[in-house]
């Protein structure tokens, strides 16, 4: 299992890499009862972004390649956050109605 120090370690790593507006930790670690063959779920709300929606992962990647956790992460702009999170059918709307959120900027 990932240690709560460890997920604290990888937040504070994608707060240093995208200074999100906020972080969401969904699937086992975010809605409960994580095992050893879980990864990491992790979504980021940055404010905007000109990048393609499948390279904003890579920084996540870089930022926690040394932690050696699985880890998935989606990286959303706070505009499709929004958007998504309103089809109640959407992972989006899970996370943001189950999600752990783990980091909010003030």
């Amino acid at each position: 299992m990932i240690s709560p120090e460890t997920i604290e370690d990888a937040k504070n790593r994608l707060i240093a890499a995208y200074k999100p507006v906020a972080i969401y930790l969904f699937g086992a670690y975010g809605w409960g009862h994580p095992d050893d063959d879980d990864d990491l779920c992790i979504l980021i709300i940055i404010e905007s972004s000109n990048e393609k929606v499948y390279k904003r992962g890579d920084k996540a990647f870089n930022a926690l390649l040394s932690l050696e956790i699985p880890t998935s992460t989606v990286v959303f702009t706070q505009q499709e956050f929004d958007t998504f999170s309103q089809d109640i059918t959407s992972l989006t709307y899970e996370v943001k109605t189950r999600g752990k959120l783990l980091y909010a900027r003030n």
